[in-house]
C-alpha cells in the first residue's frame, strides 16, 4: 500500500491536528524515498510546501527566540565560535555587533553561511 492510498486527494492544512497527520505523512515519504516521478515523490512534495507554508503563518521563528539567540544555538550545534563567524561575517567587530544588537545579518552573512547552517530565513531584530 502506498502512502498516496491513505492521503488522497491532499488537503490544505486548516488546523493543528491536520498539521500533525501532514506532518506524520511527509516524515513517512521522506523516510520512504521515493523516486521522482512517482505520485509518492509528488505526494512529498507537496505536503513539504503544505507543512512550511502552516509553519511559516502559525509559528514564526522570532516568537521564540532572537536572531541572536537562533545564531548562538547554530553556532553550538555545529561546535563553532564566534571568531568562526567573524570569517563569514567579514570580522569580529561585525559579529560583536550582531550580538549586541546593534547589526543586523545581511544577505551576503547568510548567503556564505547557507551551505553549512540556513540563517538565511532569519527575522531581522529591527
Amino acid at each position: 500500500m502506498q502512502i498516496t492510498d491513505i492521503l488522497t486527494p491532499p488537503r490544505p492544512i486548516r488546523s493543528d491536528e491536520d498539521y500533525d497527520a501532514a506532518h506524520e505523512a511527509l516524515i513517512t515519504l521522506i523516510d520512504m524515498a521515493p523516486h521522482p516521478g512517482t505520485a509518492d515523490h509528488d505526494l512529498m512534495e507537496l505536503l513539504e510546501l503544505l507543512v512550511k507554508a502552516y509553519d511559516e503563518e502559525h509559528y514564526t521563528l522570532d516568537q521564540y527566540a532572537t536572531p541572536q539567540e537562533v545564531v548562538a544555538f547554530m553556532l553550538g550545534q555545529h561546535d563553532w565560535s564566534r571568531a568562526d563567524l567573524a570569517v563569514i561575517m567579514g570580522g569580529r567587530s561585525r559579529v560583536s555587533d550582531f550580538f549586541a544588537g546593534k547589526r543586523d545579518l545581511d544577505r551576503k552573512s547568510t548567503r556564505l553561511n547557507s551551505s553549512h547552517t540556513d540563517i538565511s530565513r532569519m527575522p531581522s531584530s529591527a
